[in-house]
Order: structure tokens, then sequence, then C-alpha cells
């Protein structure tokens, strides 16, 4: 019974010295953080902060291009500038490039129906690319646009280019209509243009 109390005994004492310690240790951390100068600094704040306040600028900087640019509303440019920026980002494609396939599908509208019944602001055919794109909502203009990059994007991979990814969206891969596609390109280029140099 004497040994069973030294064990007993033994483990308390330790249990006693254990809890100690850790008081000790977070009563010290917690003097360096209150004293001697020292400031305590939550880096993830500031930076999310610093981080969304530079995409509102760029956002809000491409924007006012856009609306230069097409003469679409300042609302409706930011809108379109947050979409087309992000789905650039995600693809990997110049979002000049990006707007003006917009600008020359549907001009920034985002109910646009064609005969052939692409829809929405980059005119993507859900038959042929809502699966492809995981989006069974191509009739939101935010995520017709993020299809439409993805589209592109796909196309580039396939044939090697931009140009013939514009072709190839216009057109289709196999379609021997190249006159309707270099009409598609050179608008697309003009509208290039006219997003690089924007009236003042």
């Amino acid at each position: 019974m004497g040994e069973i109390w030294s064990e007993f005994s033994t483990v308390i004492k330790l249990q006693g010295l254990i809890v100690a310690v850790l008081i000790t240790v977070a009563l010290v951390i917690g003097q360096l953080g209150s004293h001697q100068g020292y400031e305590r600094i939550a880096f993830a704040i500031p930076a999310a902060k610093h981080s969304q306040q530079r995409w509102a600028d760029e956002v809000d900087a491409f924007g006012t291009r856009v609306s230069r640019a097409f003469g679409v509303g300042d609302i409706t440019a930011r809108e379109f500038a947050s979409w087309i920026l992000e789905a650039s980002t995600r693809q990997h494609i110049d979002p000049e490039l990006l707007a003006s396939l917009v600008h020359t599908e549907s001009t920034f509208r985002k109910q646009a129906v064609s005969h052939v019944g692409a829809i929405g602001p980059a005119q993507v055919r859900p038959e042929m690319w809502s699966q492809f794109c995981g989006s069974s909502n191509l009739v939101d203009p935010a995520e017709n646009i993020y299809c439409g990059a993805q589209v592109l994007s796909h196309l580039r991979e396939r044939c090697g280019g931009d140009l013939c990814a514009l072709k190839a969206y216009n057109i289709g891969m196999y379609s021997k209509k190249l006159n309707a596609a270099s009409r598609y390109v050179a608008k697309i280029d003009r509208a290039r243009e006219q997003l690089r140099s924007p009236p003042l």
C-alpha cells in the first residue's frame, strides 16, 4: 500500500510541476506581448484588406477603360470588368481579349440570345458547353463569361494560339466559313485597339 501511495504522490507532484511550468510560460508570453514595447500585429488581416483594395482598384481601372472604349455605363462596365478580370486570371487569357470578345459577341448585354441558341454576354451555346464548363446556369452573366473564357482557353490549347481559338470560337473547329471567321477576328482586333487606346 505504501508503494502505491508513493507512486500516486509522485504523479501528483509531477502534474503540479507541469501545471506550474505552463502557467509560468503563459505569463511570460503575456508579458512579452503587452510590455517592453512589443506590439502584436495580425499579419493576415491587413494583407487581405490590402489584396481586396488592390483588386477593387484593378476592377475600377479596367471598368473605366471598358466604359470609355465601348460607351458602356460605369456601373455595368465595372460589373463586367470584375467578371472578365476574374475569368481571364483563371484561364490565363488577356483580359483585353476577353473584354473584346464579350463586346463583339453581345455588346455587354446580359440576356443576349443568337439565332443559333448562343446565350449571354459571351454567347455560349449551352447544349455544347454547359457540361464542359460544369455550369447549369449559363444564363447568369458571370457564369457565362467564365464559361466563355474556359472554352476560349480550351480552343487555344487545341489549335495552338489566339487567332485559331477565336476563329474556332466563332465558327467551330472544323467549319469552312473562313471569311466569316476572318471578319470576326478583325472585329475583335478593332475592339482590342479601342480598349488599349480609349477616348478620354
